[in-house]
């Protein structure tokens, strides 16, 4: 478990610092923001797919949120609109901390979905998915949806898109400064859990060996 929680740790540093460029490059750059809505509106339609035509559990759930990806990819051809730019900070928020949410929810579930079909694919051994249960979709739902709103919050509340080109990097930097920490600890937290909830789970599968004892010879009959 506490390999798992390292290794959540890890992963929310590098979530952080994906979610954290992808947001600024679709705020200060016209041709990124086109590109990261044409990309999301392909990968919901890509997870809206996977899931519906899986075995996912809760998959109104997930398509709920593959569905809010497809939105966030819609409102990122909107983003240089005079209307956006005008807006005031406390308006920018709630857009940015959608933002954050469906680009989050999108590389967990890319990433698990991926982890998955390796495992399964090139596994030496039949195991246990790394995601099957509902109890641990729930869970990563659950951080996804609190790392985002939290990095599109501080985002947001910093107006790092509002910066000058040469205070750019000083504002993403200092974005960074608190998103690590928020990303490290809550992935640590929920890969740890979700750790549990496989070994739980695997014991309520676990099976006994057939004895020596129990095997039937022909002097039984």
């Amino acid at each position: 478990m506490a390999v798992a929680a390292l290794i959540g740790a890890l992963m929310g540093v590098i979530i952080s610092f994906t979610v954290n460029c992808t947001l600024v490059e679709i705020s200060v750059n016209a041709f990124f923001a086109v590109y990261f809505g044409v990309l999301f509106v392909i990968i919901s339609s890509w997870m809206l797919y996977r899931v519906y035509s899986g075995e996912h559990p809760r998959p109104i759930l997930l398509g709920t949120f593959s569905a809010m990806v497809m939105f966030s990819g819609i409102l990122c051809f909107v983003l240089e609109s005079n209307w956006v730019v005008s807006m005031s900070r406390g308006m920018k928020v709630p857009l940015y901390s959608i933002l954050g949410i469906a680009v989050t929810f999108a590389l967990l579930f890319s990433i698990i979905d991926l982890v998955n079909y390796c495992y399964g694919s090139f596994g030496a051994a039949p195991g246990k998915a790394l995601v099957e249960t509902e109890e641990q979709v729930l869970l990563i739902v659950g951080t996804a949806t609190v790392l985002g709103f939290l990095f599109g919050l501080v985002f947001g509340l910093l107006d790092v898109e509002d910066q000058p080109y040469y205070k750019l990097r000083e504002a993403l930097v200092e974005q960074e400064h608190i998103c690590y920490p928020i990303g490290a600890i809550v992935s640590a937290v929920a890969s740890a859990f979700n750790q549990y909830l496989r070994e739980k789970n695997s014991q309520e599968y676990h099976y006994e060996s057939v004895r020596k004892d129990d095997v039937l010879d022909d002097e039984d009959f």
